[in-house]
């Protein structure tokens, strides 16, 4: 019960203490002026030609997704080869669920054309 209330003490402490930085650079930060020329974009010296907020395309994030799944699966497959010994059936029964969960989802992908570049 001591511990507890030891740590809920420190806990109280460093919030107050982060709510008071926060408050005191809030209040004696320096202000600048807000005039138009300091609030525009600045490019090296070149005018500014359309908006800076490009719409990007829905696809990109979908390959990005894809990719980082992909590794994320060539780790485990690469840890479970270098372990495969140890961890008998069970190992072998996690990684061939991996695996048919693996080319479910990219049969399930390709039958919705979702890899499909617009």
């Amino acid at each position: 019960m001591l511990d507890f209330l030891a740590l809920s003490i420190a806990l109280i402490i460093s919030l107050a203490f982060a709510m008071l930085v926060i408050y005191l650079n809030y209040r004696l930060a320096h202000k600048p002026s807000k005039s138009e020329i300091k609030l525009s974009t600045y490019e090296c010296g070149e005018e500014i030609i359309g908006e800076a907020q490009v719409r990007m395309n829905v696809q990109y994030y979908v390959y990005g997704i894809a990719y980082l799944i992909a590794d994320i699966i060539a780790i485990l497959i690469l840890l479970w080869a270098v372990q495969s010994i140890e961890l008998s059936f069970v190992g072998f029964v996690g990684i061939i669920l991996l695996l048919a969960i693996t080319v479910f989802s990219i049969g399930y992908t390709l039958k919705k054309n979702m890899l499909k570049w617009v």
